[in-house]
């Protein structure tokens, strides 16, 4: 299930920071753990695992902040100032115990707040829509509504991966594939490389020059545990796989970092 939250400034020029996706994160555990404080203890403690146990998934995803107005952004900046009067954002959920307890009326009149050490951003949740649940079939082009990261595990150590790259639809199959066996009860596909890139065929549509490269800090604030992750954005692809894994990464967001606003896309053919 997916909804689109209309959120407006509290005030006006505000000063929004670049790195925003962890504090939205914060945000929506706070709210799913006022709905179900087990099943969010659930899903940041442990979240959904494959047979092996070896990778866990949250299943869960949301957009960047769409729509976004500001004033010109100077070399050296570390905020935007916004324009806006409503800013959008979408977000999306694979389980259905999620849709269950994130009912409309969890996020209606809610306050938002975004910031660090240095700057501070209000929202309130102005409206809430439900958007139309999609039958998707075999063949489906999707748009990226925030980056979306793919990495090569080496040496212990992610190595982040442009769509260009010719090892990028491999990992992204793989890492589908894991997704969806994670959320069976008794998993029915034997996974490796192979299987994964017979099941899942990716396709960059875009032109190579429109494409955005996007770092940003997992965790921010937090010295030990703080991640640099780069993602990959504006850009549009074909995947053609079975519509069931098509779902799971639709809903639940493709590639990595999803539960961090990673991965999250629209359809558009």
């Amino acid at each position: 299930m997916r909804f689109k939250l209309y959120l407006r400034p509290t005030q006006q020029s505000q000063k929004l920071i670049f790195n925003y996706q962890y504090p939205l994160q914060a945000w929506l555990y706070g709210r799913l753990h006022q709905a179900d404080a087990a099943y969010a203890h659930f899903l940041h403690q442990q979240g959904y695992k494959t047979a092996e146990g070896n990778k866990t998934f949250k299943h869960f995803t949301f957009s960047s902040l769409l729509n976004l107005k500001t004033t010109s952004i100077k070399k050296g900046d570390s905020y935007m100032t916004l324009k806006n009067d409503v800013v959008e954002w979408v977000i999306s959920f694979c389980v259905d115990k999620a849709a269950e307890s994130f009912v409309v009326g969890l996020f209606q009149n809610q306050q938002l707040s975004i910031y660090n050490r240095d700057h501070r951003t209000d929202f309130v949740v102005e409206r809430v829509e439900s958007l139309p649940e999609l039958t998707l079939g075999k063949v489906c082009v999707f748009k990226t509504m925030s980056p979306l990261v793919v990495a090569e595990k080496t040496n212990g150590l992610d190595q982040y991966l442009s769509p260009i790259d010719a090892s990028f639809g491999r990992f992204f199959a793989v890492n589908l594939v894991d997704k969806y066996r994670s959320l069976q009860t008794e998993p029915t596909m034997q996974l490796d490389a192979e299987t994964a890139e017979r099941l899942v065929k990716f396709e960059l549509l875009s032109d190579t020059e429109h494409i955005k490269k996007r770092g940003f800090l997992a965790k921010e604030g937090k010295d030990n545990l703080q991640t640099k992750v780069i993602g990959y954005h504006n850009f549009t692809f074909k995947v053609t796989a079975p519509p069931e894994l098509l779902e799971v990464g639709y809903l639940g967001g493709f590639g990595k970092y999803c539960s961090m606003g990673c991965g999250c896309v629209e359809v558009v053919g």
